[in-house]
């Protein structure tokens, strides 16, 4: 993608109308949710790595926490901009450059439906080389398990892999990592007073649901999280 056409998809994502690195608080308490699935304790200075920033509002979050924060990102506008704001990210696609063992936790966020099936299990192994033992990954991407993460899926041209459950546990295993989780995005209550309402009233209207699903389609012990538009997974290299 040239700068041009860069420069036109952050617009179309809405980036160049919110000053980067802005993080809301359901925003914050999303990513707190994500976080504390992994189950680690990430103190002060922990090294993390984001693939694909976007707008920056993990990066901001990072810094919120005093992690040893660094992003790679493939527009290059959104490089510039979060190098003014102070962060440090370069422009790249590729984990090469940082050495073995570098990390206690990277994430890509909406960033893994953009790759290729190769380019995703080079990234793995990458990813596996780089972290640290105990260290985790997570992925947020649209749910290739559903008709319900179609709309996610589809709705950008940039969108060339659909991801589900099955392609995430054939990953784990080619590499040797742990699933921790992989399920349904995370939705905290909190951080939005609108957000709660909804959430309070749809949460368990879909766990009903999900379990007549289940019970009908797939079968009662079933892990697919079929109505959430976006799955997590959570990978962590292991100790041993």
């Amino acid at each position: 993608m040239n700068i041009s056409n860069q420069k036109q998809y952050s617009t179309w994502k809405n980036w160049d109308e919110i000053a980067f690195g802005t993080l809301k608080g359901h925003h914050r308490a999303y990513f707190n949710a994500e976080i504390k699935r992994t189950k680690m304790v990430l103190p002060k200075n922990s090294k993390v790595l984001e693939i694909g920033y976007g707008n920056g509002s993990f990066l901001r979050f990072a810094y919120e926490k005093k992690w040893d924060v660094f992003g790679i990102e493939e527009n290059t506008p959104m490089v510039k901009k979060a190098t003014d704001a102070g962060f440090e990210s370069i422009f790249s696609g590729d984990l090469s450059r940082f050495e073995d063992d570098s990390f206690d936790l990277v994430v890509a966020f909406d960033v893994i439906e953009h790759l290729s099936n190769d380019v995703l299990e080079c990234m793995s192994g990458d990813i596996k080389r780089i972290l640290r033992k105990g260290g985790c990954f997570i992925a947020r991407f649209p749910n290739g398990d559903s008709p319900f993460g179609l709309p996610n899926q589809n709705g950008d041209p940039t969108h060339i892999n659909s991801i589900g459950s099955g392609k995430v546990h054939y990953l784990a295993n080619k590499f040797d990592l742990k699933v921790i989780f992989i399920g349904g995005e995370a939705q905290p209550l909190w951080g939005h007073p609108l957000l709660f309402v909804y959430r309070l009233i749809t949460l368990p209207i879909k766990s009903i649901l999900m379990l007549f699903t289940r019970l009908i389609f797939f079968s009662p012990t079933s892990k697919v999280d079929f109505f959430s538009h976006n799955l997590t997974s959570i990978l962590q290299k292991k100790d041993t």
